[in-house]
């Protein structure tokens, strides 16, 4: 290799990849996320990066589970995806994720992190998923000062939203749960309303915030 590069590095451009930039680099990505190793090892610019035995360990040190490996059921070949977060329109999300149907089936609250720089702009536009599918939330049974990884929000946020999931469903806007536990909801049009907000803190002091 012509640079070294750390894990931390590898893992934020694979999942770059994954998520958003396989079409742009030639890659064949499915309608499931999976992408063939292969494809990335001979990539002109990836395949300088990453081994095979590289790739098997980003994925089983990733804290917050944000891949899949597996073998092709047809054709035994190894693959690769991201778990969630992709805004890429060729992967149908909904395969590789399960459909929540009652609020039963979530074992803790559904929360979204952020932070107080986003807050303001929320509480009058909602959550938008930007560039993404759908809105990330994580199943957070700590309490305001929990700093443990979650997948779903980063460990850092100050604020959490917390989801009215008995409205959404009333709603009848679906709700997904992906492979490493993320809640996701692509809300309407893109947006998850504050009406469907059911309570704000601010996560050190677990102090209620108003919306």
């Amino acid at each position: 290799m012509d640079k070294t590069y750390s894990n931390v590095q590898l893992s934020k451009q694979l999942s770059w990849l994954l998520r958003h930039g396989a079409q742009k680099e030639g890659l064949t990505i499915q309608p499931d996320g999976f992408v063939s190793i292969n494809e990335i090892l001979k990539h002109s610019r990836f395949g300088s990066q990453y081994t095979r035995e590289k790739l098997r360990q980003i994925v089983s040190t990733d804290a917050k589970q944000r891949y899949t490996l597996r073998s092709n059921p047809l054709t035994g070949a190894e693959e690769i995806r991201a778990n969630q977060g992709h805004s890429l329109k060729a992967v149908q999300s909904e395969v590789c994720m399960e459909r929540i149907g009652s609020i039963s089936e979530l074992p803790s609250a559904v929360v979204h992190g952020t932070y107080y720089s986003n807050w303001e702009r929320i509480k009058i536009e909602g959550l938008k998923r930007m560039q993404r599918n759908h809105v990330h939330f994580a199943l957070f049974n700590g309490d305001g000062d929990n700093r443990a990884v979650l997948s779903g929000f980063r460990s850092d946020c100050q604020v959490l939203i917390y989801l009215n999931v008995a409205k959404v469903l009333g709603d009848q806007l679906p709700m997904f749960r992906s492979s490493n536990n993320v809640i996701l909801c692509a809300g309407i049009d893109g947006c998850i309303d504050k009406r469907y907000f059911e309570r704000a803190i601010e996560r050190r002091s677990k102090r209620p915030l108003s919306f």
